[in-house]
């Protein structure tokens, strides 16, 4: 019974052997396996001694020389762990200690180390080693055993045991010296245990102690180091999660923090990762985007299904994209232009993800428009410089020949006539020319808005009426003021005037309305004609962009640029088929009443 259950135990450090070899390698891995076929092969060596009811004794004899390997073996696997120890582990210790221990422990000194355990077990094998075996039987105990006698050199094999002593003591000193606290406690776990064991061990020797008390020993050494391994793989892997959170934690507030709209979806069209960005976008938090799709948040039902097609197919077909403009309309339609890619990442088998990295270029954009509108005010102003200045001067001299030739001879006058108006209006283009070339508004006056307005309405008024059109107009509160130059405020609004004039039908009505928002003046001059779709209005101020047949597009242009000037503002509104509302935001001179008021 004794025989079955001590080779029962033996298994538990075999199968542990087994274990640790199937392992990720790690520097101790490898010699602990081997470790444990060691303390295996010790106790199949005990074992083997109580198996007189099931082998002979000369097979008995031969087992127990064989699996003394297991005992013999412990010196230079100590040895070699003390060798990693020293020159291959962190250790705070003092230098000149650590080099005279180098000195003793190296690789020629492991080689004589090997060279003497070949020895000791070779001698086990004769009768110099073990001489004989005894029979014993110690009672109360039953159980009968062999017990191995030693011969002439029996005592090479109690140095050997002495020499696995002194070095688990020094493996016990320096792993006081490690600095990973992991690999501290686990090594000393290990070197301490095997020092017990051992010394148990030492105890049992006496042919008057049943050898099978060293399976107490075992167990204690064996689960011992194995909880102690455990522990250490568990504290590491706790370790290793805690610094990947604080990475992925790390990570999350990068890509919270980027500005751009970054965002994950599964194959099923639904959000695992939105960042920051995107979640403000549609006025939502991260959270709440995760495992919905676009048509939960998109304002466009329509274009959320197309864009969700689009991702969905690029999964499929394992293709990436890169969009260089697309528009994203939010909840409170806002439309951002952003531009996109789309790239497929695989993380398993089945197991798929689109990965979508979109910029917001919407100010990129609107600064580039600027850019080259600018860059056109530029060449346009330039150029109105150059030619207006050539132009005027032989128009005088064209327009008074023209007068001349009217009195000295008899032509027709309405063909003097169209050439003096054609000639007037080259002059009138020219003189917008030359104000579009004109610094910024340098003096400013005080005006009053009410009299201003009134000559605008006085100028334009009997061209309203031969339209039959009529304007109507509020009156302006006397005290309103602003500063700024009057000349060409009066051109703003006689422009703007004008240009509602000749957009009405007849019978109809323009009306000039007012409102005061604080320190601001919002003049509005609404017409009933025929409007302007979005994509025109979008266009107005272009040089040379008009809807007149005879217009240049330089009067709205230079009008947008003075009110510019005058730190305002012009604003458009026009629906096909319900007329336009120009409204013209003006500052209202400093010292002014704050508040507001409407007038109309």
């Amino acid at each position: 019974m004794a025989f079955l259950l001590m080779v029962f135990f033996s298994l538990i450090p075999l199968t542990t052997f087994v274990i640790l070899f199937r392992l990720k390698y790690q520097r101790i891995t490898y010699p602990l396996a081997v470790f444990y076929l060691a303390v295996s092969m010790w106790q199949m060596s005990i074992a083997v001694l109580y198996g007189e009811d099931w082998l002979d004794q000369r097979t008995i004899e031969s087992l127990f020389r064989f699996f003394r390997m297991g005992t013999v073996v412990f010196a230079p696997l100590l040895f070699y762990m003390v060798y990693q120890l020293l020159f291959f582990e962190e250790l705070q210790f003092d230098v000149r200690k650590k080099k005279i221990l180098q000195k003793m422990i190296n690789r020629f000194s492991y080689i004589g180390m090997l060279i003497w355990t070949i020895v000791v077990y070779i001698i086990s094998w004769t009768p110099l080693g073990i001489a004989d075996f005894d029979r014993h039987s110690i009672p109360p105990f039953n159980e009968e055993f062999y017990y191995p006698m030693a011969g002439p050199l029996g005592w090479t094999f109690l140095i050997h045991i002495l020499l696995i002593i002194v070095m688990d003591l020094l493996a016990i000193y320096l792993t006081f010296k490690i600095v990973d606290k992991h690999r501290r406690t686990f090594l000393r776990v290990f070197f301490v245990s095997l020092l017990l064991a051992y010394s148990f061990g030492v105890i049992n020797l006496s042919s008057d102690s049943p050898l099978f008390q060293a399976i107490l020993a075992l167990i204690i050494l064996v689960m011992g180091i194995f909880t102690a391994y455990v522990k250490l793989i568990y504290n590491k892997m706790e370790e290793v999660n805690g610094q990947l959170l604080i990475q992925q934690l790390f990570l999350r507030r990068v890509i919270d923090a980027n500005p751009n709209f970054i965002y994950a979806k599964d194959q099923y069209g639904r959000f695992t990762m939105a960042n920051a960005a995107i979640a403000a976008l549609y006025g939502v938090s991260s959270e709440q985007m995760l495992g919905k799709r676009e048509s939960d948040f998109y304002a466009d039902p329509k274009q959320a299904e197309e864009m969700a097609k689009e991702d969905m197919y690029l999964l499929e077909k394992d293709e990436a994209k890169i969009q260089e403009k697309q528009y994203l309309q939010t909840p409170d339609n806002r439309i951002y232009t952003v531009q996109i890619t789309k790239k497929p990442l695989f993380f398993s088998a089945g197991h798929k993800e689109l990965l979508c990295v979109a910029t917001d270029i919407t100010e990129m954009e609107q600064k580039e428009e600027y850019i080259r509108k600018t860059e056109k005010l530029n060449i346009v102003g330039q150029l109105a410089a150059g030619v207006a200045h050539e132009i005027r001067n032989p128009l005088t001299s064209l327009k008074g020949f023209i007068q001349l030739i009217d009195q000295e001879y008899s032509i027709d006058p309405k063909y003097t006539k169209i050439m003096l108006d054609e000639l007037e209006r080259i002059e009138f283009v020219s003189s917008e020319m030359l104000v579009l070339a004109k610094p910024e508004v340098i003096v400013k006056q005080s005006i009053t808005l009410s009299h201003l307005m009134r000559d605008v309405v006085d100028l334009l008024n009997m061209q309203a009426i031969t339209q039959s059109i009529t304007i109507q107009m509020e009156p302006f509160k006397e005290e309103i003021e602003l500063e700024g130059n009057a000349n060409q405020l009066k051109q703003v609004f006689i422009n703007v005037l004008k240009n509602a004039v000749e957009a009405s039908p007849k019978n109809s009505i323009i009306s000039i309305d007012h409102e005061q928002i604080y320190n601001r003046l919002a003049v509005s001059i609404t017409d009933r004609g025929m409007g302007m779709p979005k994509e025109r209005i979008e266009r107005l101020g272009e040089p040379f962009y008009t809807s007149k047949e005879k217009g240049t597009g330089l009067g709205l242009m230079v009008s947008m640029r003075i009110i510019k000037e005058h730190g305002g503002d012009m604003t458009f509104e026009s629906h096909e088929g319900e007329g336009t509302k120009v409204t013209v935001w003006l500052p209202i001179k400093a010292g002014e009443k704050k508040g507001k008021s409407a007038g109309a």
